[in-house]
């Protein structure tokens, strides 16, 4: 049976992101949504760009762009861009190409510019940040859409579901307002990074540690409480 699986925002953190694949195991069946923010604080930027470039699994995967793939890109356009992007977590980056902004090969900023703002199913709306109410998806601005905050989320007037990351959820888990699902769950802030399957509010969880565990969302605001979560401590990368 096909999944759909959306993966939060990984900010370099490779080891995580190969755990987290590891435990999911996604099939030529399944699609795997990465919903950007692949760049920035965590140690591995080039990693995990080269990782997605050469993808290992045979499941389709679809690329969003989140803010910080806007950042970087932002970047080649002055000194005071670029000052911003370093401030941000852009020196993490750089570090993970040897230290030289020289050394971001042509095929890595193709890969930051060609990710999409959004996907679109028949019941969900994948996307970075997250979406303008009372707007068809198509003439909403990618910009705006990938720096929308979690808090600020409404109801799609379409009714779709929208699954989201880019505002961390400190308590460590996926939060479900019922309308909104945010799967940002501070991979590169010592927490944890998250794939969930929409459609059965299953999630799956893994950090830097080699650590993974799993869970299934209960319903609304279900991020106080994380009751059948499932906890290991597999080493497996």
């Amino acid at each position: 049976m096909s999944r759909k699986l959306a993966i939060g925002d990984i900010h370099g953190c490779l080891s995580s992101l190969k755990t987290l694949l590891a435990s999911v195991a996604p099939t030529a069946e399944d699609t795997v949504i990465m919903l950007g923010d692949y760049v920035d604080r965590g140690p591995e930027s080039k990693g995990v760009i080269d990782y997605l470039i050469n993808w290992p699994w045979e499941a389709k995967l679809v690329l969003l762009k989140g803010n910080h793939e806007i950042i970087m890109s932002e970047a080649t356009f002055s000194a005071e861009h670029l000052t911003y992007w370093c401030n941000v977590g852009g020196l993490e980056t750089i570090a993970s190409y040897d230290a030289k902004f020289s050394n971001i090969p042509k095929s890595h900023w193709e890969f930051i510019e060609e990710g999409r703002a959004y996907l679109e199913t028949k019941k969900v709306i994948y996307v970075h940040g997250g979406v303008a109410p009372k707007k068809a998806l198509a003439k909403q601005d990618p910009v705006d859409m990938a720096w929308r905050r979690f808090p600020d989320a409404k109801k799609h007037f379409s009714g779709k579901l929208v699954v989201c990351g880019h505002t961390i959820q400190r308590k460590g888990v996926p939060t479900d307002s019922g309308h909104t699902i945010c799967i940002d769950t501070a991979a590169c802030r010592g927490g944890w990074l998250t794939c969930l399957e929409a459609k059965t509010r299953r999630y799956w969880q893994a950090n830097e540690k080699g650590r993974t565990r799993n869970g299934v969302l209960k319903g609304e605001k279900s991020s106080k409480k994380s009751k059948g979560a499932k906890i290991s401590s597999s080493r497996e990368s």
